[in-house]
């Protein structure tokens, strides 16, 4: 930590025994760290396409946000206050492959694989698009921690946390279609559809075209 004033490590301590990883396998200590710090934009070259951490570094953040302005105000950090994010992060990362809204009434959940479905769907209503599937950053290439995640859950092209979701998309479209058109549509479908049908409250689409068809 770069400044005292801002104890990560201290809600590390309160989050013990809960979820330490993401579905990427990226360990969830490290990236509230890099949030406590104000770092969040600054990803590594996993993080660029990784749409599990590009959903938790702006959910940290956001949460660590109070602490990080009383921090900045030279003002002692109320314990009850860091207690207070340790609970919201901690019922965050308790099932890293679902969304999470509290309300008065209750929680509301919705799987990774639903919000790459909605998202995959929105996309193939878009003119231009012959097919659209979720690309899923899983590859042979998956370190330990990583490999040992997929052997229990199914690999999926979203990144869930909170309200926050980062989709990842590929599609094939019609030969002679301007492409970057097509994309931009594909975005701007796929985000519509996603805040109107699950209520998130963040949401990145990224659009990569991987074939033309004739």
């Amino acid at each position: 930590m770069t400044d005292p004033g801002q104890p990560a490590h201290d809600v590390r301590q309160l989050l013990s025994g809960t979820t330490r990883h993401l579905a990427c396998g990226a360990d969830i200590d490290e990236l509230l760290e890099q949030a406590a710090d104000g770092n969040a934009g600054q990803l590594t070259s996993h993080q660029r396409h990784c749409p599990h951490c590009q959903a938790a570094l702006p959910e940290f953040s956001r949460l660590w946000e109070p602490v990080r302005s009383l921090a900045a105000e030279h003002v002692a950090v109320p314990a009850t206050l860091k207690a207070a994010v340790a609970s919201q992060i901690r019922k965050l990362i308790a099932d890293v492959w679902y969304t999470l809204q509290l309300s008065d009434t209750g929680a509301i959940r919705i799987a990774a694989h639903v919000i790459a479905t909605i998202a995959r769907e929105a996309a193939r209503t878009v003119p231009g698009v012959r097919a659209a599937f979720g690309r899923s950053i899983h590859s042979a290439t998956a370190g330990p921690a990583e490999s040992a995640i997929l052997r229990h859950h199914p690999p999926a092209a979203a990144g869930v946390l909170g309200r926050t979701a980062v989709v990842d998309l590929a599609i094939a479209a019609h030969y002679g279609s301007q492409l970057v058109a097509i994309a931009h549509q594909v975005q701007q479908r796929a985000i519509a559809e996603l805040r109107a049908k699950t209520g998130l409250h963040d949401v990145t689409v990224n659009v990569t075209s991987d074939d033309v068809i004739t």
